[in-house]
């Protein structure tokens, strides 16, 4: 037994060597010319006779044909040859698989049958024959009897260059109104020719994944039995006549609203903006006044002279914002108020810093930190805050100038507890009720509706699309899923904004107006002329209010105009420039500067990382598929 096998087993292996294709080597194939003649017989069956020539670049050892088959239609007979050369039944039928050269198979697949054969080849051009019989295609009518053929399918992968279909009758008959021929779709550019005794179709350049098919209606009479078609009782050519104009008027009413649509394009344009921002814009507005717009407090005050209540300054920017992040600027005025509060001690001080590439040296105006009482109650957001200092400072101190550099030196452990502090100020602010957000669920639902209509809209249009002749329904079905999404986006920005869908409660309201107030007179304070503070507590309370604010400059501004020397000999954050500023000039503590050398130096770390041509758009017909080489 082992001696019998081993001989077919070499042959088997030499086989498969010799005709696997290089590894790695290019190769595709493209379709010249293909010939379909189909026999209707007297019974009504149909013998199909396909000859398709491929252009192979590269090597090949398989092709395969799959036929789409439905209820009642049957495919028997198949045979294949090349030439004069008949293949071999009982070839692999696995898609990729490999046999000896000159076999098929034939197998069933899902609504088809698959017909595979084998061969060798290698930078040629071969045609191969594949015939077969097909029963059920044709449906017999009382008067007439309808062959609706795809004589070429739209599962092929390659374009096909030319394409001559022929369907001969049975026997010849006269050109009267109950022999009708058609070819279709439209948009293929081919004729039909209609002859006593058979139907021609001519097409060119037929794209990928794209049918063709010919129709033929002839008197039933010339059958001379319905075995090999399917029955129906009726008539039968006054439908199918209404069926292929109704898919003549169809293509030209879809033609017609995208040559409209093309011509104003001023209106289509308005009415796209009208789809893709008119509904968004109505929710907004709609949220923004049930959820977003404020309610009107009695306040009627210019200016806070004083800040209206003890609330940190981490916190009063964000409510301002109506937000509930803080950034750098906040971070930055927390340490001022540690500095204030006495957590840590300020000593002004005097740095050199060379310019001019060494040539020359100017004198900053900076300050000397040393942790001071330890024992001032802090709060959870200001822990943080104290643990990024007191990493710096150190038990020497450390000069402001110099916090950058020290941060960035421990860049994860600070970025950390700068995320914390961030976290901590969320939660202290959503713990004061400050904000009523329920317009936020009616956008989050609105981004989700749009979002889905938009992805189920543009799948249906764009899986449906013809690009060679769009149906309006196509085009309407895509334009509308882009609407869709054009809503969802403008809604999505919209929840960037979050005074549209988000406002103050009573209580934030109020404290929010008087907190403005007192930015804006903080924001005014050098050139107004009303009394300035009598105490450092409160000048103090100035600066650090308006570094959360940013204004920082304009409050050093006011202190330099209006702040009396013993009061600012006693602080320890204002602070004499060496040009003799109250803090200002040309100095690298200008709390701007300050601020955003935190916000960088607190970031994470990087990371890497009847004749004439085609009318109608059929879609009917039996028979078609595609197929495929390897």
């Amino acid at each position: 037994m082992f001696r019998r096998t081993l001989p077919a087993a070499l042959v088997a292996l030499i086989a498969a060597t010799l005709l696997w294709p290089a590894a790695g080597a290019a190769k595709s194939y493209s379709l010249p010319h293909a010939d379909v003649g189909v026999q209707i017989q007297p019974d009504g069956s149909l013998l199909v006779r396909e000859q398709i020539t491929f252009d192979f670049s590269g090597s090949f050892s398989g092709a395969n044909r799959d036929i789409p088959v439905r209820k009642g239609e049957s495919i028997d007979h198949v045979s294949v040859s090349e030439g004069t050369n008949r293949y071999r039944s009982g070839g692999n039928t696995d898609l990729g698989g490999f046999a000896l050269p000159g076999s098929f198979g034939v197998a069933q697949i899902p609504n088809g049958v698959r017909i595979v054969w084998h061969y060798s080849a290698a930078d040629q051009q071969r045609t191969f024959t594949l015939s077969y019989r097909f029963r059920g295609l044709a449906i017999a009518y009382d008067d007439v009897v309808d062959v609706n053929l795809r004589v070429w399918g739209d599962e092929w992968p390659a374009g096909l260059e030319g394409l001559i279909a022929a369907i001969q009758l049975p026997r010849a008959t006269g050109l009267s109104p109950s022999y009708r021929v058609w070819g279709s779709p439209v948009w293929v550019r081919g004729t039909v020719t209609r002859l006593p005794d058979r139907a021609n179709l001519q097409a060119t350049l037929v794209p990928a994944h794209q049918f063709v098919e010919l129709r033929v209606v002839f008197p039933r009479s010339l059958l001379t039995s319905t075995a090999g078609a399917q029955v129906r009782n009726g008539s039968g050519l006054e439908k199918i006549v209404a069926s292929e104009a109704a898919s003549q008027r169809e293509y030209e009413r879809d033609r017609k609203h995208i040559d409209d649509a093309k011509r104003h394009l001023g209106r289509t344009i308005l009415y796209l903006l009208l789809l893709g921002l008119g509904p968004a814009l109505a929710l907004v507005t709609l949220v923004w006044l049930l959820y977003g717009r404020e309610r009107r407090t009695q306040y009627d005050r210019e200016y806070e002279q004083a800040p209206p209540s003890e609330t940190e300054p981490a916190l009063v920017p964000a409510l301002l914002r109506q937000e509930t992040t803080p950034g750098s600027n906040e971070f930055t005025a927390t340490l001022f108020d540690l500095i204030r509060r006495g957590r840590y001690k300020a000593t002004p001080v005097t740095t050199e810093r060379k310019i001019w590439g060494g040539l020359r040296h100017e004198d900053l105006a900076d300050l000397q930190l040393v942790v001071g009482d330890r024992s001032v109650q802090l709060t959870e957001f200001e822990e943080p805050v104290a643990e990024v200092v007191d990493s710096v400072v150190g038990e020497e101190g450390e000069r402001l100038t110099e916090f950058r550099e020290r941060i960035e030196g421990d860049r994860t452990s600070n970025s950390k507890r700068f995320t914390t502090f961030k976290e901590k100020v969320t939660s202290a602010i959503r713990a004061r009720g400050w904000y009523s957000s329920g317009g936020g669920r009616l956008l989050a639902l609105g981004i989700g509706v749009f979002a889905l209509a938009a992805i189920l809209l543009l799948w249906t249009g764009i899986h449906g699309f013809r690009s060679a002749a769009p149906r309006w329904s196509d085009v309407v079905t895509v334009a509308l899923g882009g609407c869709a999404a054009a809503n969802g986006a403008s809604l999505i920005f919209a929840a960037t904004r979050v005074p549209l869908w988000r406002r103050r409660t009573a209580a934030g309201q109020a404290e929010a107006e008087r907190w403005e107030a007192f930015r804006r007179y903080l924001t005014d304070f050098p050139r107004l002329q009303e009394a300035p503070p009598a105490t450092l507590e409160l000048w103090e309370r100035y600066l650090v209010y308006g570094i959360a604010f940013g204004i920082a400059e304009r409050v050093l501004q006011g202190a330099h105009l209006h702040m009396p020397e013993a009061l600012h000999d006693q602080s320890s954050l204002y602070w004499i420039t060496p040009n003799g500023d109250l803090g200002s000039g040309p100095t690298a503590l200008a709390i701007g500067d300050l601020s955003s050398g935190f916000g960088s130096a607190l970031a994470p770390p990087g990371s890497s990382g009847s004749g004439g041509g085609f009318s109608g758009g059929g879609g009917g017909g039996g028979g078609g598929g595609g197929g495929g080489a390897w």
